[in-house]
């Protein structure tokens, strides 16, 4: 019996160790899915090229599916050369002009460190990002989380950076009757102490979170 106990708990190990994902985030941040935002390139800092686009691609499609319908994203012009087109940090700048000039307040970029399947008999797919809320009056950075997640040996990269994406939009709450400014939501609800909620109290300062989970 302690046999059988023993060979299970140490399946389960060798499942939670095979899929894990570490996350950092400023506090969860409250923000209007009725507002026009403009979803910028996502820089690739990984080895795998084309890596931010593919990123851009699922961000666009996590954030849709949260009510952002009004996002609209930069395109490249067909005036730029190959040697534009791959400097990712030049097109950045670009996008961010061209979001001001077309009126969008708020902006959604990002980074990739890695996106790569790891050497190693399973072959398992690793993706590392970052994304960031922008305003794009004054280029500050309103929100920021960072993710790294390993998958199980039969994942493919597509499923688990899009599972990184969800986590890492997991620290936003998205509000169809609100507009302005992104405002900082408490990183948990106090506990209910059966009293009627305060109005009007000042939010929790930005503190980094550490998520660590399977």
């Amino acid at each position: 019996m302690r046999l059988k106990i023993l060979a299970s708990v140490l399946v389960l190990s060798s499942i939670l160790l095979s899929a894990c994902e570490t996350m950092t985030s400023s506090n969860r941040v409250i923000v209007s899915s009725a507002e026009k935002w403009a979803l910028l390139p996502i820089v690739n800092l990984s080895k795998t090229p084309l890596a931010g686009n593919r990123a851009s691609a699922l961000v666009e499609t996590h954030l849709r599916s949260r009510g952002v319908n009004q996002l609209e994203a930069y395109k490249a012009t067909s005036s730029d050369s190959v040697i534009a087109l791959l400097d990712d940090a030049g097109q950045l700048t670009k996008a961010k002009a061209w979001a001001r000039q077309n009126g969008f307040r708020y902006g959604i970029t990002g980074d990739v460190q890695e996106w790569q399947y790891k050497n190693g008999l399973d072959n398992e797919p690793s993706v590392g990002m970052t994304l960031k809320f922008v305003d794009l009056q004054t280029d500050e950075v309103m929100w920021v989380a960072s993710a790294t997640r390993t998958g199980w040996g039969y994942s493919n990269l597509s499923s688990t950076a899009s599972k990184t994406i969800d986590e890492l939009l997991t620290q936003v709450r998205f509000k169809s009757d609100s507009r302005g400014r992104p405002t900082m939501a408490a990183a948990s609800p106090a506990p209910s102490t059966g009293a009627a909620p305060a109005r009007n109290q000042p939010t929790a300062p930005i503190r980094p979170a550490i998520i660590n989970q399977p």
